[in-house]
């Protein structure tokens, strides 16, 4: 059984402040989340630093033939990252994933349009990043966002989430500059199985949130 480590999102978010202030060797330019429990975890991290804090929207690709299984992940920008041994073992052709590419990537712009904070993309280049999540399941969102802070010309990308599975942790091992996690589990189930309190988040509280943080003196 998973280990309920957090009671919710925000104290999720002051357990991986701690773990970052540890190991970040310089201050991050910008805090960006995926969206959308991401970005109440980033946000404690965001006021920490007096930083601006935005969201990268990411979703996963999927197919009928395996609904539970993502084949890869499409980032705001239509730019995708693929899980080729899915892709593989399910015989996918490229005319089969690129209706579900289109099609998610209309429905990330249409999200991401609501959402009152400007794109990661106007924040770089930069000299370092913070990316974070809820929770990695399989890492591929995380990945995809990698990928777009990474071509957009962030520095040191730092990936940090509450949580992760042993697979999504050797995702980013070697591969990000910090990959900061407080918990990693062979185990691992979902993400809501580490949190006491786990709700949905909608748009609606992201935009409240983004546009509270948008208002404020800076510091």
């Amino acid at each position: 059984m998973a280990e309920k480590r957090f009671r919710d999102r925000r104290d999720a978010g002051q357990a991986l402040l701690l773990e970052l202030t540890r190991q970040l060797t310089e201050p991050p330019a910008v805090v960006a989340a995926l969206a959308p429990g991401g970005v109440i975890v980033a946000e404690g991290i965001a006021d920490h630093y007096g930083v601006p804090l935005t969201v990268l929207s990411a979703r996963k690709l999927t197919t009928p033939l395996a609904p539970d299984l993502s084949f890869g992940a499409v980032d705001e920008d239509g730019h995708t990252v693929m899980s080729y041994d899915v892709v593989a073992g399910l015989r996918l052709s490229p005319e089969e994933m690129e209706p579900e590419r289109v099609k998610v990537w209309a429905e990330l712009r249409a999200i991401r349009a609501r959402y009152p904070a400007p794109a990661l993309s106007t924040f770089l280049p930069a000299p370092c990043v913070v990316l974070v999540d809820e929770g990695l399941a399989t890492g591929l969102t995380m990945e995809a966002a990698v990928a777009y802070a990474r071509r957009c010309g962030a520095g040191e990308i730092a990936v940090a989430a509450p949580c992760a599975s042993a697979t999504a942790a050797a995702r980013f091992k070697g591969s990000v500059d910090k990959f900061v996690c407080l918990l990693v589990d062979d185990a691992f189930e979902t993400v809501s199985a580490y949190y006491h309190a786990f709700p949905p988040v909608g748009d609606a509280e992201v935009s409240t949130l983004l546009a509270r943080r948008a208002s404020a003196p800076s510091r």
